[in-house]
């Protein structure tokens, strides 16, 4: 029967080159880590197929092995991102390891990802990987992981931080020596989040250079997820096809980081206007009624804005609306 034809979802080029047969397996190499690392992936898959598909159930053969789910159904031809993770504190030495992931739910097949790590017991990172967890947007946020080294050369150093991708800042001190007799080394490595950091989610690798030519750089995964002050949930309006006379309505929520006020809404215009809450006791989630009540055929869209009290922070609402002749 050959390998499953889920296989090819994962394949970087395949967008461009469909016809290629699926390999056997899906794999990927971490190479020798700290004892400790949480070893991270991303996989793009891509849907090179013209029905709709999603994961709908991923096995893993060790309980080191996790993944973050991927709840999007895939439309044709369109990507998402599938990350994986291998925990090498809880093994020592080489390991090999399986993901079964099973797409459907029209036409069913089982993708195999067999991830690998070897890891060393010479240095270790303590905890395996940074997770700042959600952090208002413009705040500051640091945390710390310990690289202990207790191998045999003496003079083992982190030499230098490789300036990181994302909106980090990445600082390491020396904090003890084994002294001349014994080799061995502690660091504290410190990664900031900088209070620029764009709102979203963040999954980054951050490497730090050693002196040892043979294993020349640790790698810690730092994630998180940096939040909006003011986030709406619907963040885009759309009416389509509103006959004139006619009124039509929707809900959006508004959410903040803390409590907060809705002071006044401007851009009203060609028949869009919106009810700010009743309440006046701030609240970290309310609602906002858009309505539409065109008086002439057309479109609008009118980018309606909310004041609040939150620093005198407004949030935009762009509205897209379309009336027709009755």
């Amino acid at each position: 029967s050959g390998p499953p034809w889920a296989n090819k979802f994962f394949l970087p080029d395949i967008a461009t080159n469909r016809e290629q047969v699926p390999p056997a397996v899906i794999t990927h190499n971490f190479g020798e880590v700290p004892h400790g690392t949480l070893c991270v992936q991303k996989f793009t898959i891509t849907n090179i197929y013209d029905v709709p598909v999603q994961i709908t159930d991923v096995r893993k053969s060790c309980t080191c092995l996790d993944y973050i789910p991927m709840t999007k159904t895939l439309q044709p031809n369109e990507t998402a991102e599938f990350t994986v993770t291998m925990n090498a504190g809880k093994f020592v030495g080489h390991n090999a390891q399986t993901f079964y992931v099973t797409f459907g739910p029209k036409y069913v097949s089982t993708a195999a990802i067999r991830v690998q790590a070897t890891s060393r017991t010479d240095v270790t990172l303590t905890p395996g990987s940074i997770a700042f967890g959600t952090v208002p947007q413009g705040s500051k946020a640091s945390q710390a992981v310990t690289v202990k080294y207790s191998g045999r050369t003496r003079d083992w150093k982190l030499t230098e931080a490789v300036p990181p991708q994302g909106p980090f800042e990445v600082k390491f001190a020396e904090v003890s020596r084994g002294g001349p007799l014994r080799g061995g080394a502690e660091y504290a490595v410190e990664v900031s989040l900088k209070p620029t950091a764009a709102p979203g989610p963040l999954s980054e690798q951050i490497s730090i250079k050693t002196s040892d030519p043979s294993h020349p750089t640790v790698q810690i995964a730092v994630s998180g997820t940096i939040a909006a002050p003011i986030e709406l949930s619907p963040n885009k309006v759309r009416f389509d096809g509103v006959p004139v006379g006619q009124s039509v309505t929707q809900r959006v929520l508004v959410r903040a980081a803390k409590p907060f006020k809705i002071l006044g809404v401007d851009g009203a215009a060609d028949g869009v206007s919106v009810d700010l809450p009743a309440a006046s006791a701030p609240l970290q989630v309310q609602f906002v009624t858009v309505k539409f009540d065109p008086k002439q055929p057309g479109a609008v869209s009118p980018v309606l804005k909310l004041r609040t009290d939150l620093d005198g922070s407004t949030v935009s609402l762009p509205v897209e609306a379309e009336a027709i002749a009755k």
